[in-house]
């Protein structure tokens, strides 16, 4: 969609993407405590939102859209889809905007409602391709209603895909949630602190020193902070002046300061120095609500994820390689968090003991991770996409596991795996589906136990599905698993290819 600046409007129920089965669902009553995050009307349950990047929406291929399934106390209520189409959200849908490509929520601005941050980076903005987008849609007691656009804190450039990847975390450690955002195009990371303001809106200011007023209308200003790749020649100062091909951010507190901090990871198939073009660094919260750069490393990333998998109160960091060395078939390495920042990692890959099954070259295992908690033990359990692996004589129709958490932190013990071929799992595994392709770990009914959903986007040639399996106290239980459909929401796009992008 073209930038019309940041401004904010209302999400009615007059969108151009169907809105099967909407109703109102009913909100608790009394003063409204901060909700978790996908809880977008606040009634205690996490929803699930679904991105389509590469869905036609309004005719307009790879525009994109999200759908939306509420959580219930017995499966899924209230389903929406909301498009760059639709009334509510800035601007309008074009063709490769890619919105849904990322995801992110929090209850940024403290109303009992959890807010959904989508990420557009093919955004086109003052003229310049693919300069990126974010638009956060506001919840509310009847769910998501209302949303504002956010572009670069600078003047958007052509190509830097702001918005590729999104993460919400408490940055200053005040109780109010930041949305972090990568720009590939400039190899940086920005943070967006939201504050409630006057009735004309609050002050945007960045660390350059500039300022602007938002629109009328604007319900929260933002503030900018800038972390970096590092230099392929030393570990420290500035390197804006090049691009990455690919980024990926996750938050969670890792120190154990009460402060939460940002592991920020790339890929740059043209740096110099070969043995620098994968890695992650760490970026740690100060009570100032600044970074401290921590510790860098080399290694090759394929997704991230952080939770505290051995309950010591400070979060791990998981690093997904889907490549077949060192591993065969892939491998998560898991780096301890510590008050230094890391501590010494150690791999999982399906040769570890109590991990199903066996590694074989191309199954991708670690191309998609997640963090919950499935069993309610108190520490977070990993989910673990594999969408290429083969599942009889079906090849690349996927697989996903979960692995527990411990006090030993994580580990292969008591490992879970489903493919669609598992009793009880809907339909059947099939070539191609690329059933692990994305993977997420939430509360849907909540009893307490994270639900596994797990994307499949090339089932049904490229039309998509979403499994949902629930937790419980052994585990992973695939009786009452439940399959959603583009037909579930109404969805009639070509080829929207449902289960792209899930909640991380």
């Amino acid at each position: 969609m073209r930038s019309r600046g940041t401004r904010a409007v209302a999400l009615g129920a007059g969108t151009a993407m169907a809105l099967a089965g909407l109703w109102t669902v009913p909100a608790r009553a009394g003063a409204r405590a901060v909700a978790g995050p996908y809880d977008f009307n606040g009634d205690g349950r996490r929803d699930l939102a679904i991105g389509s990047p590469d869905g036609t929406a309004a005719g307009k291929r790879a525009a994109g859209f999200v759908s939306v399934a509420y959580g219930t106390g017995s499966g899924f209520g209230t389903r929406q889809v909301v498009s760059q189409t639709s009334k509510a959200v800035p601007g309008a849908a074009e063709p490769g905007d890619r919105f849904g490509s990322s995801l992110a929520s929090a209850d940024f601005n403290r109303d009992g409602y959890a807010d959904l941050a989508v990420g557009a980076p093919g955004e086109d903005a003052g003229g310049r391709a693919d300069a990126g987008g974010v638009t956060i849609l506001w919840g509310s007691r009847s769910g998501l209603r209302s949303a504002t656009a956010y572009g670069e804190s600078r003047t958007p450039g052509a190509r830097h895909r702001f918005g590729e990847s999104l993460t919400a975390g408490d940055i200053e450690g005040d109780g109010t949630p930041e949305l972090i955002v990568t720009t590939p195009g400039t190899s940086t990371f920005t943070w967006l602190s939201f504050h409630t303001g006057t009735s004309s809106g609050t002050r945007s200011e960045t660390r350059s020193g500039t300022r602007s007023e938002p629109r009328p209308g604007t319900r929260f200003g933002t503030r900018a902070e800038t972390g970096t790749k590092p230099p392929a020649t030393s570990g420290a100062g500035i390197r804006s002046a090049r691009d990455v091909n690919e980024s990926w951010v996750a938050s969670g507190d890792v120190n154990g300061d009460g402060r939460g901090d940002v592991v920020y990871g790339w890929y740059d198939f043209d740096d110099p120095e070969v043995g620098h073009r994968r890695g992650f660094t760490l970026f740690t919260g100060t009570a100032g609500g600044r970074f401290a750069k921590g510790p860098t490393v080399y290694t090759t990333v394929h997704a991230l994820a952080v939770g505290d998998f051995n309950g010591d109160r400070r979060a791990d960091v998981a690093v997904g390689d889907s490549y077949d060395r060192p591993s065969t078939g892939g491998r998560v390495t898991v780096y301890p968090g510590s008050f230094l920042g890391l501590g010494r990692p150690s791999t999982i890959d399906r040769s570890t003991a109590g991990v199903p099954g066996q590694g074989v070259n191309e199954d991708d295992f670690g191309a998609a991770l997640a963090v919950g908690d499935a069993n309610r033990d108190g520490r977070a359990d990993l989910a673990v996409g594999v969408p290429k692996a083969d599942v009889g004589r079906a090849p690349d129709a996927g697989r996903a596991y979960v692995l527990f958490g411990s006090p030993a932190g994580l580990t292969g013990r008591g490992a879970q795996a489903i493919s669609q071929s598992s009793p009880g799992i809907p339909g059947g595994a099939e070539p191609y589906d690329l059933f692990g392709a994305q993977v997420a770990l939430l509360d849907h009914n909540g009893d307490g136990y994270a639900d596994l959903a797990v994307g499949a986007p090339g089932e049904n040639r490229d039309a998509g599905s979403v499994t949902v399996v629930r937790g419980g106290r052994g585990g992973l239980s695939t009786r009452g698993a439940t399959g959603l459909s583009p037909r579930t929401f109404g969805v009639q796009s070509a080829n929207p290819r449902l289960g792209t992008r899930l909640p991380h």
